[in-house]
């Protein structure tokens, strides 16, 4: 127990006394002492007319550690930590318009049904969209409907109860990203070009000038029918609304911008389909397929619709031939050339 020297104020003695006493009598003279203890004074903050104590302190710590914790969540939560609708975004191409990043995604739930168009990440060689019937399928599975890989982009259409699996691309809403034109206005590439979406419906040409080339297809999808096309220095095109047309070689122009058809050493047409009164006149045009035998050909179209199909094709029946063309007619020639009629041939 604490003691402290107390002196009595009425014989002087110096009394030793309890330290938390208020009141004595001095053992010496027997007269009563009261010790007179003043209180410290308390001092109190404010902020405006809140005066702030130890328990409001902790509350407002407490709440600002809450807040912090919701704003970490709700984040995780549209980073898609918590499930797989909209996975974290990361890489720089991603698209802000972007429709759906990578990820696995359910069709009537996560997405919409409908068609959606795909564009793949530049750094990679290509872009991939499966088609799923199972979330956790792969490719090559009896669950995999479809597995699309494309250089550029693809269009594809889901149907509700479906998985799409995004890979190394990012998918739109069909018109919210395009393909972009090239400065003289024509596409080029390994692209899938839609009417009405990427080009306004209407007559197109893919021109090519490589005479080094070996040839290739071109495929179109016109009014629901595939077409498949042998393309050689030209090729003719015409895109409704919502047909395809997928570009593998040459540039593809609007037929008013493109430029003039390439002509071999004679001033011969070459190996592509031309439309006349556009790319040639009309009138007697002469064949000519040199060593290329039975195995050469030509078809004509006079219905002005510039898709051809086997039943079509000519064999000649010598190297030398000839052929009327009028206005609106298409002709498409397979290792012939076509020259003009020499007026006293």
């Amino acid at each position: 127990m604490k003691k402290m020297h107390y002196k009595c104020e009425n014989c002087g003695a110096d009394l030793i006394i309890d330290a938390k006493a208020d009141s004595g009598q001095c053992r010496y003279c027997g007269a009563n002492y009261y010790i007179d203890r003043q209180k410290p004074t308390q001092v109190h903050h404010y902020i405006g007319n809140i005066k702030i104590t130890p328990a409001r302190i902790v509350a407002a710590i407490s709440a600002v550690a809450v807040l912090a914790a919701a704003i970490v969540i709700i984040s995780l939560y549209f980073a898609g930590v918590f499930g797989n609708r909209k996975p974290p975004v990361s890489d720089d191409y991603r698209h802000q318009k972007a429709y759906l990043f990578e990820g696995t995604y359910l069709v009537g739930e996560d997405m919409e049904e409908g068609e959606f168009v795909a564009f793949k990440n530049p750094a990679k060689a290509s872009g991939r969209i499966l088609i799923l019937k199972d979330k956790n399928a792969s490719a090559g599975t009896s669950a995999c409907i479809a597995d699309y890989k494309f250089a550029e982009n693809y269009y594809f259409t889901v149907k509700k109860g479906q998985y799409v699996k995004v890979v190394d691309s990012n998918v739109f809403r069909v018109g919210d990203k395009t393909v972009a034109a090239m400065a003289d206005g024509s596409y080029e590439g390994n692209i899938v070009l839609r009417g009405g979406s990427d080009i306004p419906a209407g007559n197109y040409i893919l021109h090519n000038e490589d005479k080094t080339m070996q040839y290739s297809d071109i495929k179109c999808v016109v009014g629901g029918v595939l077409y498949v096309k042998k393309i050689g220095y030209r090729s003719h095109l015409t895109i409704g609304e919502g047909d395809y047309v997928y570009l593998t070689r040459g540039k593809l122009y609007a037929e008013n911008d493109a430029p003039k058809p390439v002509k071999g050493e004679r001033d011969e047409y070459l190996y592509g389909q031309y439309k006349v009164g556009v790319d040639i006149e009309a009138g007697r045009y002469k064949f000519d397929y040199g060593n290329a035998g039975n195995v050469a050909f030509f078809a004509v179209n006079k219905n002005g619709f510039a898709f051809f199909d086997e039943s079509q094709e000519i064999n000649p029946t010598t190297t030398h031939g000839y052929v009327d063309l009028e206005d609106g007619d298409y002709i498409y020639l397979y290792m012939i050339k076509l020259l003009p009629q020499e007026e006293n041939e």
